[in-house]
């Protein structure tokens, strides 16, 4: 299969790599790539399984069910529930995006620790998970423990980094003070107060030396912060740069390179002073130390991104985004759109392996733009 859309003298085509109905008991509820021939399944009954999309066949990794290991109160980790699959060499991560609970499995150190955080508001915040590799080599997990709160930890020793890490800003008594030199302090409470964050969906700068995070503050208002991993480990204190904040509409984010970071923005939707009814989507770019915008990326064609993912392909330079209401769409830096296809609607999208993965049932197909 393959959909041919021209671009000047030559084409893009969205061609099928896989496409079959799997031997399982159950549906799939989220998948994502293992390796290059195989991606790892989350049945909606709580099975974790490798399948291999060559040879068609698949091992048992590990079930969720609650029953054969911790007992929680709110019933543990929900298998039917909005969840999503992180991968990186031997290590597999399943999380509910919006409920608490999540296990991560060392396939090479034979150990699958359960995860969980604290209620607060999970249900409107996803659960704050990524993965990178140490100068030795060694993988790293990065995940949330509660609203304001997050961990690193090597998963070669299991040492939690930052087990020690203080829950205040840097500056906070200074903070503090500055803002009650202009305002009268009628509430007498002790400070400094702990940090008032909630950190969404994190992401990973090329290098691995920056986090971003996708949350939110109140407001209630989208705030995409940015920490320097080296930093978050061996600072006592929290220390982050704020790249923007506006209205809540849990936009989507990504690194363009290690310096600059692309967000999605609709000036109707954002509420600015300066918008024209029915504005189109845009995407802007903003520097990764804080001063602002860089630039803004005008679509050539209007289209929906009101809930898109967005992923920037460094090889092509140019974005990919895809949602239920656009589609998939390639769109370059200049804003033109070099491809869409707003029939083909996948469920995830690999950067590291440039494969989309779509799947219905037991129904599993990838796809890649070439």
């Amino acid at each position: 299969m393959g959909l041919d859309i021209k671009i000047g003298v030559g084409f893009l085509n969205l061609v099928m790599v896989f496409d079959d109905q799997i031997n399982l008991e159950n549906d799939i509820q989220s998948a994502a790539f293992f390796n290059e021939g195989e991606v790892v399944i989350l049945t909606n009954k709580g099975e974790v399984l490798l399948y291999n999309f060559h040879t068609k066949e698949h091992k048992d990794l590990f079930e969720t069910n609650p029953g054969k290991g911790l007992q929680y109160s709110d019933g543990g980790f929900d298998p039917s529930a909005d969840s999503s699959i992180y991968t990186l060499d031997n290590i597999i991560v399943v999380v509910n995006n919006y409920k608490r609970h999540g296990f991560v499995l060392n396939r090479k150190e034979h150990s699958l620790i359960n995860l969980w955080r604290e209620e607060y508001h999970a249900d409107i915040s996803r659960y704050p998970i990524a993965l990178f590799k140490n100068e030795k080599d060694e993988p790293h997990l990065i995940f949330g423990v509660d609203w304001n709160q997050i961990q690193i930890a090597n998963l070669t020793t299991r040492q939690v980094l930052t087990a020690d890490k203080s829950l205040i800003e840097e500056d906070a008594e200074k903070k503090h003070i500055d803002f009650y030199k202009n305002y009268e302090e009628a509430n007498k409470l002790f400070w400094p107060n702990e940090y008032d964050y909630f950190y969404g969906k994190l992401m990973m700068s090329p290098d691995k030396t920056k986090l971003l995070s996708a949350g939110w503050v109140w407001g209630s208002a989208d705030c995409l912060n940015l920490y320097d991993v080296e930093d978050f480990i061996s600072n006592h204190r929290i220390k982050d740069v704020t790249i923007g904040v506006w209205e809540h509409n849990n936009r989507a984010a990504c690194f363009v390179d290690n310096e600059t970071i692309a967000v999605l923005c609709n000036p109707c939707r954002d509420d600015e002073e300066d918008a024209v009814k029915d504005a189109p989507d845009d995407i802007r770019l903003f520097h990764a130390d804080g001063q602002g915008e860089k630039c803004k990326i005008a679509l050539q064609i209007p289209l929906d991104l009101s809930r898109a993912e967005l992923f920037y392909h460094q090889m092509t330079q140019c974005f990919y985004t895809f949602s239920k209401e656009a589609g998939v769409a390639v769109i370059s830096l200049n804003g033109e759109i070099v491809f869409h296809e707003p029939s083909f609607i996948p469920q995830q999208y690999d950067l590291c392996h440039n494969r989309f993965i779509r799947y219905d049932k037991k129904r599993l197909s990838i796809f890649k733009i070439e």
